[in-house]
């Protein structure tokens, strides 16, 4: 339930792997919203986060919802990416950004609802030009929760 509606998520999970590199491009067409997620403890994780994007300029909708997610949070001491390289490439793509931790769920919750609000307003308002916008970026920034090291 977001905001007294029914919003319905149909998520899949490719973990970036290879072998679902050409059904992707299948996916982009028709979904609304994309997550991509990088390690923070992994640069080649990062660095493939530019081909995501190139790819998913190319394949998906324009109006594409995206959020970039630095994951791994519960592992911060042993991180390789800093917190401020993953702002400063959301920033790049404007797109919203997080870190969050798949083993404690900091900010999980919070990516999908984001997400789902996002989704539900531009069901219900469509996209008119007078009608004020779901502030995304602001409301993670609301909301989001800072991971501590290896707790």
């Amino acid at each position: 339930m977001v905001d007294n509606m029914k919003v319905k998520l149909q998520i899949w999970d490719t973990a970036g792997q290879e072998r679902f590199r050409s059904v992707t491009h299948a996916y982009y067409r028709d979904a609304q919203a994309l997550l991509l997620l990088y390690d923070i403890t992994s640069k080649s994780s990062f660095d493939n986060i530019r081909a995501w994007l190139t790819e998913i300029h190319e394949y998906a909708q324009r109006d594409v919802v995206i959020m970039l997610l630095g994951n791994k949070g519960d592992m911060a001491c042993n991180r390789v990416i800093k917190r401020d390289e993953g702002e400063k490439l959301a920033r790049e793509y404007s797109v919203p950004f997080m870190e969050t931790s798949a083993k404690t769920g900091v900010n999980v919750d919070l990516a999908f609802i984001a997400v789902a609000k996002e989704l539900k307003h531009r069901a219900v308002h469509g996209q008119q030009p007078n009608e004020s916008k779901f502030q995304i970026h602001e409301y993670i920034e609301s909301q989001k929760e800072t991971s501590g090291c290896c707790s």
